[in-house]
């Protein structure tokens, strides 16, 4: 049986042409493939980068606006506390300049404020102011029994200071008495004292 070389050449030819369209078109669908998958990528680094210029952007813009509010709400805050401090302040300067004015006048006018509570005429009363307001002398001025009051004005919550205190603590204590001083005596002796001073120094020199 003959062979007809041209047959087989010709289904060689087309079994090559049928293998090169497969392996072409393999490859073709391969590049696609790879194409597509590229593109995705890109397409989602894309995405990510627009995602996160986005976020970026509206982060930076809330950022500004909370820092905005927070400013506002301090600086609101700031003038609240201000105002309330220059009210308290104002109220507390009114209150010390009316309790001394008040201590002023209690200090001036105490001995006819108190004297109906404590039965002292008012003529019996001697104004020192320090360490101690008053001294009266009860009954002095009606040629009675004399009794000698100390007095302290204070006015609200004000305490004894450390030097009233000791002055006070002396009276309960009856650490109190009377002198009678010769001032002609006293200055004999000052003399004396002088004259002998100066001698000293005479001999020392």
């Amino acid at each position: 049986m003959a062979v007809d070389i041209g047959s087989v050449l010709a289904l060689v030819l087309f079994l090559v042409l049928v293998a090169t369209v497969i392996y072409y078109s393999r490859k073709t669908r391969q590049i696609q493939q790879e194409a597509q998958q590229q593109a995705r990528i890109q397409a989602q680094q894309q995405a990510q980068a627009q995602f996160e210029q986005w976020v970026r952007q509206h982060t930076d813009q809330l950022r500004t606006q909370i820092e905005q509010v927070a400013r506002d709400k301090f600086q609101a805050e700031l003038e609240k506390w201000k105002n309330e401090a220059e009210r308290q302040i104002r109220k507390d300067a009114l209150s010390k300049s009316a309790n001394t004015v008040l201590g002023r006048i209690g200090e001036e006018f105490a001995p006819f404020l108190v004297a109906g509570r404590y039965n002292v005429n008012p003529k019996d009363f001697r104004h020192l102011g320090s360490p101690v307001d008053f001294i009266a002398f009860k009954g002095l001025s009606d040629d009675k029994e004399v009794e000698i009051i100390f007095f302290e004005v204070k006015t609200g919550n004000q305490n004894l200071n450390t030097n009233e205190r000791k002055v006070r603590d002396a009276i309960n204590m009856k650490r109190v008495r009377y002198e009678v001083i010769n001032f002609s005596e006293v200055l004999e002796e000052t003399k004396k004292r002088l004259r002998e001073e100066v001698e000293r120094e005479v001999e020392e020199s």
